[in-house]
This record gives structure tokens, C-alpha cells and sequence, in this order.
């Protein structure tokens, strides 16, 4: 696991060593870099495996950057991972990456299908500039100009589920995409390879095939576990390859919150030697800080906080991977919305639906419920993603501008674009694999992890997985229920059967309990972004615990303005 920065064109050598210092987190081990007139390559490494291997990789005339892991190096015939991007083609690569490589006077920049690892990039008339995190390139030109397009996207998801960033001129390599560079040009082209079709397979052979590839390395790798059936399951069966297991929980002292009795409970029938984390009111302000100071962009998931917490505790204890159980729900099918939403879109099927749509249209509400109506008897796209937030109704009543109706799906018109609701539940999976995954989680869980220098890795979003998933005739039968099949091996049944419930904590009580109210409303005088009434309508609900995911993204944006543009 590393970081990596370039430029094509010209650059100051001084400010292109500063910028990839600003990663030292993601790769304390080491340093590498190629300086050349017009092409500078810089590359920040994080010992995993094979303490010889250096970046970047020549070969000839061709040069490559790693930030990621391949698993699939030995079957390729390579001595590492870092090797095989000379040997082998992009299409045959197995696991999480963003590899920049150069040859025949193009520069090539590429991300696994999932999206995993962040690769951004910025052009102006003098430079093509790459990056692992946006602060590298920020560091480089001294700053980036804010970029209005972007509030109302991440109102509505979270997160940029497109190419967007906060900034202007900047963007970001989505999942499968490929970038070429004319070096000489600097004129580039965008492909994008597909994630994988439906394809039978060994449901149990796959998910253990995938952890156990994601064990290699030079160092035992410990494990994330909520008590949940995917975090367990992954944990379980990674005891069982590995031999012996760390694993770790996050809790908190008010235990109407904690998890802490499920995953004691999973930890002792797996046997792994466990770490309970209590993070309490005054961690939650020290760390809040921290990852505000560090994130790039706004914090769209207040769970970000706890997820930093915890991995600063294992950073304390020496380990540098760490696996996570991100996938289950949008594989498996096991949030219970996914089945609500296949019934609206029943709706848009009968018959005689006039009335009901002049009904909806002539008794507004703001509530999503009205939403989700109003899309299924007006034939509209109704799910958008299961971290769905403001609807643009809910938009272009806060915010101090028009908002059109449908703003929101022109976030995902290239994904839409190649998906269709035929199959209902592979769409409700693909959808939420862009704009809640690769948007939204995947990169909360790489901020988090590597700024305390540790690399996680999450073995349930693999091709050979997706693919049985998609195929499981039984998949929409109940939630989660082929990955409940073969989690029944090797979990205690009180694990397998217990009730869903989501990750919370009791982060709006302890900002109500703080002046942070006031403050967003003084920040908001100053920026003038959203409508004052309908920000102290937010505040006020908040404090009821309604809105709070309204109220957190709010929250994050204004913080996240102040300390960077006010």
C-alpha cells in the first residue's frame, strides 16, 4: 500500500517533493521518484510485502506506479506485485489499485472495477498533475478554487457519485476507468471496464479464495468485527486460514448503542484474541478535529469518526492490514428498503394511476416517502442509491437556489446509462456499488486507515463473488440469504438470525450538548448557502433526532467550508 503522485509537463522539483511528502502517512517505509524534463513520477511506500520491491518499477522505457495490492502476482509469474504491472495486462489483474504506468509516450492511469483506491487529477495549460489524495496536488498549485457543482451531489448521496470533486479542474478516476495521457499532447481519453455479468459459481469457494488472498503478505493481518454476519464471516474464516487472529470492535459507554456482547460473542466461538475500543463524548471531540483536518473533502458519514478511533488503537498496536467487511448488504441484498423498493416499483404498473399522480402533485410533502411516490406513478428512476439524503424537493427548499427536479440523477447519468431496472435487484446492487460503496464507504475506509498507516482490505468485494451473487437464483428470496447459507458453518445461529440493526452512536447528542449549533448558523450568515429558517428547521429537528443524516451533512459541509474558504 503506498501513495503516488506525478506530473506531465512542467513542474518545480522542489513543490513536486513537497506534495508527495504530504503523503507520508500512506507510505512511511520509503521513498522513490523519477525526475526527467517534462515527467516527474513520485511514489511513498508502506511495507506489506517484500521489503526489496521499490517504485517506481522500470523496465526499459516502461515505468509504473503502484498504490494497492495485486493477489494475483504469483499466478501471473511475477516475484511481487509491484513486478506484474510490467508483465502482465491490465484486464488480468486481481485486486485493489490505482496504477499509473508510462510507455510509448503515454501515461496510463487505471483503477480496479471496484473502486477501491483513490486516484485524482487536475489539468491547466502548463501540467497534467496525478495523485492518490486531492492535499498532494492541492500542495503542489497552493490551493484549489471551490467548485459549486458539487454541494448539490453530495447533498443528495453523501458524496460524488461521478467524476466531480469539491474543486474546480479537479477530478476522479472512477472504478474500472482508464485514463491515457499523450505525453507530448497532454490530450487524454476515458474508458471504462465493466463490472463482472452474472456467472454461476461456488458461492463458499469464492469468499474463502478471496481471504485467503488477501492474508499475503510479510505481516499476520488482523480484522474489524461488528458482530454482524459479513465482518464475522470474514473474521471467522481468516482465523481459520491464518491460524490465530487479532480482531476489534468499537464501542461506547451509553450501551444502547454498542455492539460489543455480538462481537464478544463471535470472537470467542471463532477464537480470535479480541480488542474491545470505548470511544467516548471526549474522544469524539479530539478526533473529530483530527478527521476534519484531514479529509479533503466533507465528511459525509458521521460513522467516519468511531471507524478513525478504532484504527488509531490498532495502528498503537503494530499491525499494517486489517480486513473489513464492506459488500455484504449491497452483494446480499441486506438492507429490508431493497425489498420495499421492489414493491414501488410495483406501482408503476397500474393501470389507472391519474388520480393518484394528481393527488401526490396537488398535496406536496417534503417528506422522501412523497418522493418515492411521486417518482413511481411519474415513471421516474425511484431508487437512487440506499444513501439517498436530501431529495431535490428537500433541495430547493434549503438551499438559497432553484433546484430542478431530477437533479440528482444527473449524478449517475454515465452509470444509468449502461444499467436498465429489468432485473430490479441487480440494479438496486449496481447502483449502490457507485454511490455507496465507491462514493461514500470505500473512501471513509481509506482515508481512515491510511492515515494511521494501515492498509485495509475488503475480501467480499471480489469479481468471482459479485458474480455468483448476481447469479444466486435465491438472492431476492430474503435478505442475505445464500451468504447466511454458508456464514451457518462457521457462526454461532443467534449471529445468523439476529435482527439487523444500523451503525449509530451518540454523536447528535454530544453536539447538541456543544455551541456547534450557533456556529453553523454564523458560518452560514457568512457563506450564505442554505435558507436561515430552514437551517434552524434542521437544527431544531436534529436536537428531536429527525433529520440527523440531513443535519450531519450539513454539519460536515459548513466545517469543512469555514476551514478552508471563510
Amino acid at each position: 500500500m503506498c501513495a503516488i503522485f506525478g506530473i506531465v509537463g512542467e513542474y518545480d522539483i522542489e513543490r513536486a517533493r513537497k506534495a508527495l511528502a504530504s503523503m507520508h502517512h500512506r507510505g512511511p517505509d520509503g521513498q522513490g521518484e523519477i525526475v526527467r524534463p517534462g515527467l516527474y513520477l513520485g511514489h511513498r511506500r508502506l511495507h506489506i510485502l517484500d521489503a526489496s520491491a521499490t517504485q517506481p518499477v522500470v523496465d526499459g522505457k516502461r515505468m509504473a506506479l503502484l498504490n494497492g495490492e495485486i493477489y494475483n502476482y504469483q499466478e501471473l509469474g511475477a516475484a511481487n506485485d509491484t513486478e506484474v504491472l510490467l508483465l502482465a495486462p491490465l484486464a488480468k489483474l486481481e485486486g485493489m489499485y490505482a496504477i499509473a504506468m508510462v510507455e510509448d509516450g503515454t501515461l496510463t492511469l487505471a483503477k480496479d472495477p471496484f473502486g477501491k483506491k483513490p486516484l485524482y487529477y487536475y489539468q491547466d495549460p502548463e501540467r497534467f498533475i496525478f495523485a492518490s489524495e486531492i492535499k498532494a496536488i492541492e500542495t503542489y498549485l497552493g490551493g484549489l478554487a471551490y467548485n459549486d457543482e458539487a454541494l448539490g451531489g453530495y447533498l443528495s448521496y453523501g458524496a460524488l457519485p461521478n467524476r466531480l470533486t469539491w474543486y474546480k479542474g479537479l477530478f476522479k478516476l472512477l472504478g474500472g476507468e482508464i485514463l491515457r495521457l499523450d505525453l507530448a499532447t497532454r490530450s487524454y481519453t476515458l474508458e471504462r471496464k465493466s463490472l463482472p455479468q452474472p456467472a454461476p459459481g461456488d458461492l463458499e469457494e469464492a469468499i474463502s479464495r478471496s481471504i485467503v488472498q488477501r492474508l499475503q503478505g510479510d505481516f499476520d493481518v488482523a480484522a474489524l468485527l461488528s458482530g454482524g454476519v459479513d465482518s464475522s464471516l470474514v473474521a471467522a474464516l481468516a482465523k481459520q486460514a491464518q491460524g490465530r487472529l487479532a480482531t476489534y470492535t468499537i464501542g461506547y459507554e451509553e450501551r444502547r448503542y454498542s455492539e460489543l456482547p455480538y462481537a464478544r460473542e463471535v470472537a470467542r466461538h471463532i477464537g480470535s484474541d479480541h480488542h474491545e475500543v470505548i470511544m467516548g463524548e471526549e474522544e469524539f471531540w479530539q478526533v473529530l478535529d483530527e478527521v476534519f483536518a484531514h479529509f479533503d473533502e466533507p465528511v459525509g458519514d458521521s460513522a467516519t469518526i468511531p471507524l478513525w478511533y478504532l484504527f488509531g488503537r490498532i495502528a498503537r498496536d503494530g499491525w499494517r492490514v486489517v480486513l473489513s467487511g464492506e459488500g455484504g448488504d449491497e452483494l446480499f441484498l441486506g438492507y429490508r428498503h431493497y425489498f420495499e423498493f421492489a414493491d414501488l416499483y410495483k406501482a408503476r404498473d397500474l393501470r389507472y394511476k391519474n388520480w393518484l399522480r394528481n393527488y401526490l402533485r396537488a398535496n406536496f410533502s417534503p417528506n422522501r416517502e412523497w418522493e418515492w411516490y411521486k417518482r413511481a406513478f411519474g415513471g421516474e428512476v425511484i431508487f437512487r442509491g440506499s444513501n439517498e439524503v436530501f431529495t431535490d424537493l428537500q433541495k430547493n427548499l434549503f438551499l438559497r437556489r432553484n433546484v430542478r427536479d431530477g437533479e440528482s440523477l444527473e449524478y449517475l447519468q454515465d452509470l444509468l446509462a449502461e444499467l436498465d431496472e429489468s432485473d430490479i435487484f441487480t440494479f438496486f446492487t449496481r447502483i449502490d456499488l457507485r454511490t455507496r460503496l465507491e462514493a461514500l464507504y470505500l473512501p471513509k475506509l481509506d482515508m481512515s486507515s491510511m492515515a494511521h498507516s494501515i492498509e485495509a482490505r475488503t475480501p467480499l468485494l471480489d469479481s468471482r463473488i459479485l458474480a455468483a451473487a448476481l447469479a444466486d437464483p435465491e438472492r431476492a428470496a430474503a435478505p442475505k440469504i445464500s451468504l447466511k447459507r454458508v456464514a451457518a458453518k462457521y457462526l454461532p445461529r443467534t449471529i445468523i438470525e439476529r435482527k439487523k440493526r444500523g451503525f449509530s452512536y451518540p454523536w447528535m447528542e454530544w453536539l447538541a450538548r456543544s455551541d456547534t449549533q450557533r456556529e453553523l448558523v454564523k458560518i452560514n450568515d457568512e457563506a450564505g448557502f442554505f435558507k436561515p429558517q430552514q437551517l434552524r428547521f434542521l437544527i431544531q429537528n436534529a436536537r428531536r433526532n429527525r433529520f440527523v443524516r440531513h443535519y450531519w451533512l450539513v454539519f460536515a459541509f459548513l466545517v469543512w467550508f469555514r476551514r478552508r474558504y471563510l
